[in-house]
């Protein structure tokens, strides 16, 4: 296991999270053209995933246009050879309603292949995320 994978998931998170908008030029530097995001939202609303540094952005984009999200880069730990946890608690608040709904720790398992990464899994919780990964939370 290398630092590294660490380093560039801190890197690409941080600049996907960054407010009042993304850091895009970090995200097309550090995740992949082909880039695959799963979430709930994306797997509910569009039936799958969002694909490629386009499908990333929309989906930032998208999510900027509907709720101003709050959230924070809590921890990174590598959990193999290629895959590395992160925890972000997250707070959104509706742009229409105002609406702030309760803080969660979202977690996702992010793939990191020939310095880039290449899938980004996102889970309502640390232990949803270790459990989908194949380990115990």
């Amino acid at each position: 296991m290398s630092e590294d994978n660490a380093e560039i998931v801190r890197r690409g998170m941080e600049a996907a999270n960054r407010r009042p908008k993304p850091d895009f030029a970090t995200i097309n530097d550090v995740y992949h053209p082909d880039h695959e995001l799963v979430t709930r939202m994306s797997a509910a609303l569009e039936g799958g995933s969002q694909r490629g540094v386009r499908g990333y952005r929309e989906y930032l984009r998208n999510t900027e246009e509907t709720v101003q999200p709050e959230s924070r880069l809590e921890q990174v730990t590598e959990i193999d050879t290629d895959r590395v946890l992160a925890i972000v608690p997250t707070r959104l608040q509706g742009k229409s309603s105002g609406v702030t709904l309760p803080e969660q720790r979202l977690a996702s398992i992010v793939t990191v292949r020939d310095g880039k990464i290449v899938r980004t899994e996102v889970y309502s919780s640390p232990e949803e995320a270790l459990k989908a990964a194949g380990l115990e939370g």
